[in-house]
């Protein structure tokens, strides 16, 4: 037991560590990204045009030159952002040690974009946990906290629907190997919401391709089944048509929403799923206003 909480305790940092250096990276190339606006930031000067409202004149500023000066403000508008990642135990898979498990790889996505969001002043939330949404540090706090405490809640394969609000912005991350009808109740209930969802569907390497030889005994990870199968090869066309086939019913579904999906394997860099989510967030935003 003291081994087991001493590898956990190891864990930590890690993920923090590497949450923090992703997010730093990618947030030094996105703040320079600002839109004028009403809010409470500072952006820039601008020459005084007619019609412009006399409370934006910065005297100060108008003193030194001979001509006026308005203050302009960076456009600030705060979304509810919900966070939700599959616990289920499909996603404590990986076919190789030096891989990411796919738990861990959506564990590290969650923590980075709350870093990112935090420093956006975005309301955050992570589904599952009855948190209220939080701002800023608190927000990320809280969500490392539960996560790194392994902390167990009743929505491993599907979000709580009822903890979302209307007009949220909600990221889903998973492996999403529920029965294709399962995921499309959930669909229903979450559009009557009016919500704009990304859709991050996490794959480890090997679920593309089946890699393996000769006879192997599959243990699955939900419960205490387990299949031997004598040649691997004579079933690995059918099983990649099989789970194509569910990975292209699901995009359609979500696409059929207007919703954003984006598929990451545990393999490839997180950078570029965890970018295109926040452009989305952005984008939304912008269509918002």
């Amino acid at each position: 037991m003291r081994e087991q909480a001493e590898r956990i305790a190891a864990r930590i940092p890690n993920i923090n560590l590497r949450a923090n250096k992703i997010a730093e990276s990618i947030w030094t190339g996105l703040h320079s990204r600002k839109k004028v606006g009403p809010g409470e930031s500072f952006w820039q000067f601008r020459k005084y045009e007619h019609g412009d409202p006399a409370q934006l004149i910065d005297w100060r500023r108008t003193a030194k030159t001979n001509e006026i000066f308005i203050q302009e403000r960076e456009l600030e508008t705060v979304q509810n952002i919900v966070l939700w990642r599959d616990t289920s135990d499909s996603m404590n898979f990986t076919s190789d040690k030096n891989i990411d498990k796919k738990i861990e790889r959506a564990n590290l996505i969650i923590i980075t974009l709350s870093i990112i969001l935090a420093k956006s002043g975005e309301n955050i939330s992570l589904n599952g946990h009855k948190q209220k949404p939080l701002r800023g540090k608190s927000a990320t706090d809280f969500i490392s906290e539960e996560i790194l405490k392994n902390a167990e809640n009743s929505y491993k394969e599907i979000p709580d629907i009822s903890e979302i609000k209307n007009n949220s912005h909600v990221v889903f991350i998973g492996d999403f190997l529920l029965p294709i009808s399962k995921l499309e109740e959930s669909f229903k209930m979450l559009s009557n919401k009016n919500i704009h969802a990304s859709f991050v569907h996490i794959f480890d390497p090997s679920e593309h391709t089946l890699p393996y030889k000769g006879r192997v005994n599959f243990n699955s990870l939900e419960d205490d089944t387990s299949i031997l199968i004598g040649n691997v090869e004579s079933v690995k066309k059918d099983f990649i048509s099989n789970i194509e086939s569910h990975y292209k019913k699901l995009k359609d579904l979500v696409l059929s929403y207007s919703w954003q999906y984006l598929s990451h394997t545990t393999s490839n860099l997180p950078e570029e799923a965890i970018r295109s989510i926040y452009f989305s967030l952005s984008s939304y935003r912008k269509q918002s206003i």
